[in-house]
């Protein structure tokens, strides 16, 4: 349970900000996107972070329990289910993304939501 609240005290801050910066800023988020997907080095260590994230996660924390701490489990595997399609498809990532006019924006609204909750267990619960 200390492990859960721990990653919940990290990542929901994170996945707010970063939530709200999609929202806000959503062209900034696809120049982001365009200068990466056209530096498959940055790319490549873009899967690499998300797959040492999803890992130790999970390590942490990996119950499948009925109450709100499953969505530190499902964050570990979202990260890890990225970073693995980051590393064996990436194009199949970058179809997917940039294939939508507004993607981001409307992508930002599920880390805003994550954040407030992971935020709601890690300081109020």
């Amino acid at each position: 349970m200390q492990n859960a609240m721990w990653l919940a005290s990290i990542f929901g801050p994170f996945l707010t900000i970063m939530g709200l910066w999609m929202l806000l800023y959503s062209e900034n988020m696809t120049k982001v996107w365009n200068a990466l997907k056209n530096a498959p080095a940055s790319f490549y260590f873009g899967a690499v972070a998300n797959l040492l994230i999803g890992l130790t996660i999970l390590s942490q924390y990996d119950l499948w329990t009925s109450d709100v701490y499953v969505l530190v489990t499902l964050l570990g595997w979202v990260f890890l289910i990225r970073g693995i399609m980051g590393l064996f498809v990436p194009q199949m990532l970058v179809e997917l993304t940039m294939g939508h006019k507004g993607f981001f924006k409307g992508m930002g609204i599920i880390p805003l939501v994550w954040g407030l909750a992971l935020c709601w267990v890690a300081f109020f619960m």
